[in-house]
C-alpha cells in the first residue's frame, strides 16, 4: 500500500471524527516527490497549472515547491493565489480586457492566444510596465515544421502560422518584447509527442528570433502528462539530450497539474445505506458526482469505474473475486451519478470508501450547485 494511503487509513481509523464527509485529502508530501522527481527526469522548469487542483491550503502549503511559477487562467484563480516570489503566467484564450489589465496590475507575464488580446495589451502600453509576452501557437503551427507522428485531436487554442507572423511583426512594429512561445498537444499525448513537440520547436526558434530581430529566452513546451507517467515507456536521458541543443540563452520548461497532485489525492465519502434492487446492490454514499463529477465516467464510452477501498472501523476490508457487485452511488437525483464498484461485497452502512488518483481536476469539475447539494471539503497530510 502506498505509504500516504497508508498514512489516510490510520488517520480514518484513529481519527475519524476530525473528517467531515465527503472530504478530499491531500499528501503534501507526494506533491512534492511528485514535483521533483518529474522536474529531475525532464532537466527543465516545471510550472504548476492550478486549474487542476485549485485547493488555497494546498497552493499555499506548497508554494514553495512550485518555484518554477504557477499558470493561472481565471480571474477568480489570479485572486485566489497569494503574492509570492514565483512567476505568474495568465493563460486563457478568453481572456478579456479587465482580466488583462488584472493581470499586468498583478505583474503576471501573459501568455497571448490570439491578435485581438495583443491590440489589447497594446493598449495598456506605457501606462503600466508589462513583462515580455509569450505567444502560445496551436498544434497546426507545429506540424509545418514536424509532423506528427500519431493523429491528434484538433483544437481552438493559440495561433496559427499565419497570425504567427502577423503578431510578431505587430509587437516589433510596438515595441512590445516578446519572450518566447507556448505549445501544448493535448492531455496524455507527451510520451508520444514530446520528441517531435522539442524537434519543432527548435525550429520556431530559429523563426522567432529571425522575425524578431533579438532573441528570445523562454520556450515552453506544455505538458500532457500520463497519472502514471513514471510507469509508461519513455526515453528521459534521450530527451534531456534533445533539448540540450536548444541555444543556451534559452529557458525551457514544462508543464503539469496532473502529474503533480493526482497521486496525491484522496477522495472519501461514508455509504449511508445499502440496498438491492433485482439482485444489483447498491450502496448509496454521502458523496457521489455533485462532489466528484469524475468518478461518474459519464464521458466513458464503456464504464470502468473505480474500485476503492472499503474501510470498517480500523480494518480494511478484503473482498474476493466474484461477479456480484455492489454500486456506490451518490446523492443526487441523476440516474448516472454511480461513483465506483465494488466487487465480490457487500457492504454495510457506516463504511468509508477511499478513492485514490483524486489529486487533479476531480474537485473543480463538479456540479455542486444542482440541488444546492455542499461540496466537499478538503484536509491535507504532511
Amino acid at each position: 500500500m502506498k505509504a500516504s494511503l497508508e498514512k489516510l487509513v490510520a488517520q480514518l481509523s484513529q481519527q475519524r471524527q476530525h473528517f467531515s464527509t465527503p472530504c478530499y485529502v491531500y499528501s503534501l508530501k507526494d506533491i512534492a516527490d511528485n514535483y521533483q522527481k518529474l522536474k529531475g527526469r525532464l532537466g527543465t522548469s516545471l510550472i504548476y497549472s492550478l486549474k487542476a487542483n485549485s485547493c488555497l491550503d494546498l497552493v499555499v502549503r506548497s508554494g514553495h515547491v512550485f518555484e518554477d511559477g504557477v499558470e493561472i487562467a481565471s480571474v477568480g484563480e489570479l485572486n485566489l493565489l497569494p503574492r509570492g516570489e514565483s512567476p505568474r503566467y495568465i493563460n486563457n484564450p478568453s481572456a478579456d480586457k479587465s482580466f488583462l489589465r488584472a493581470a499586468i496590475a498583478s505583474k503576471c507575464t501573459l501568455v497571448i492566444d490570439n491578435l485581438s488580446q495583443l491590440e489589447i495589451v497594446k493598449e495598456f502600453q506605457g501606462k503600466r510596465p508589462i513583462n515580455p509576452l509569450i505567444l502560445r501557437l496551436n498544434p497546426s503551427t507545429l506540424d509545418q515544421f514536424e509532423k506528427a507522428p500519431v493523429t491528434t485531436r484538433r483544437d481552438h487554442f493559440g495561433f496559427g502560422w499565419s497570425d504567427v507572423e502577423t503578431a510578431l511583426a505587430f509587437c516589433k512594429k510596438h515595441e512590445l518584447k516578446v519572450a518566447g512561445f507556448h505549445v501544448f498537444r493535448g492531455s496524455y499525448n507527451f510520451a508520444k509527442l514530446a520528441f517531435n513537440t522539442a524537434q519543432a520547436a527548435l525550429q520556431i526558434v530559429e523563426k522567432f528570433e529571425r522575425e524578431l530581430g533579438y532573441a528570445i529566452d523562454l520556450v515552453n513546451l506544455g505538458g500532457g502528462f500520463d497519472l502514471n507517467w513514471e510507469s509508461i515507456d519513455f526515453n528521459f536521458e534521450q530527451y534531456r539530450e534533445l533539448l540540450g541543443e536548444f541555444p543556451s540563452h534559452i529557458k525551457v520548461a514544462h508543464e503539469s497539474g496532473r502529474a503533480l497532485v493526482a497521486s496525491a489525492g484522496y477522495f472519501v465519502t461514508q455509504i449511508r445505506y445499502v440496498k438491492s434492487i433485482e439482485g444489483q446492490q447498491y450502496g448509496i454514499c454521502d458523496g457521489g458526482m455533485a462532489q466528484n463529477f469524475l468518478l461518474a465516467k459519464t464521458e466513458s464510452t464503456f464504464k470502468r469505474f473505480s474500485q476503492p477501498l472499503i474501510l470498517r472501523g480500523d480494518e480494511i476490508l478484503e473482498f474476493e473475486s466474484s461477479t456480484e457487485s455492489c454500486l456506490l452511488v451518490g446523492t443526487s437525483c441523476n440516474k448516472e451519478d454511480v461513483i465506483g464498484e465494488i466487487k465480490g461485497g457487500p457492504v454495510q452502512p457506516g463504511d468509508l470508501a477511499v478513492f485514490s488518483n483524486c489529486g487533479a481536476y476531480n474537485a473543480s469539475y463538479t456540479v455542486a450547485p444542482f440541488l444546492s447539494l455542499p461540496s466537499a471539503k478538503s484536509y491535507l497530510m504532511e
